[in-house]
């Protein structure tokens, strides 16, 4: 089996080579170990798979940092911090999962209250049949020339009330 002759002008790829051979010797071994800590009392179905998703997630975090000309290692210990806790939250690099979060907007779901006789009644405020939001487009209060006379009582003109 061959494999692909990497030249020297090539800067990009052994810039990702070298980002890749410091991550594997320092941020692996600790990923790893917190990564473990971290998710040991979780089912053992899921622990793996939410290693893997935390190394992952380091790994294009530390990607990104090298892309941008910065030093990871420095970062490391918040960087580990961060892809934990973006796996606890239930984030996914691998695609969305499985358990949706009803108070996502993606989820497509509203959130919903029952009154004392167990009637739904919607409390979303984008919702149109929620009845605390008057949608209605009209206010009697905007009227230009009451406007104009209460400035006028008060010695302003509108430029000075706008702040123009």
């Amino acid at each position: 089996m061959t494999h692909p002759v990497i030249r020297s002008g090539d800067a990009a790829m052994t810039t990702i080579e070298v980002a890749q051979e410091r991550f594997v010797e320092v941020a692996y071994p600790r990923t790893l170990r917190a990564a473990q800590r971290a998710f040991k009392s979780w089912h053992e179905r899921k622990r793996q798979d939410a290693i893997q998703e935390c190394l992952s997630k380091l790994w294009h975090e530390w990607v990104c940092l090298v892309n941008r000309g910065r030093n990871p290692e420095p970062l490391l210990s918040g960087l580990i911090k961060f892809a934990i806790l973006w796996v606890k939250y239930d984030r996914r690099l691998s695609g969305r999962s499985r358990n949706i979060d009803v108070m996502d907007y993606r989820a497509g779901m509203k959130q919903q209250e029952l009154n004392g006789r167990g009637e739904v009644s919607p409390t979303d405020r984008s919702d149109k049949n929620n009845g605390w939001i008057d949608w209605a487009v009209s206010a009697r209060s905007d009227d230009p020339a009451q406007l104009a006379s209460a400035l006028e009582e008060v010695g302003l003109s509108l430029e000075e009330w706008v702040g123009v």
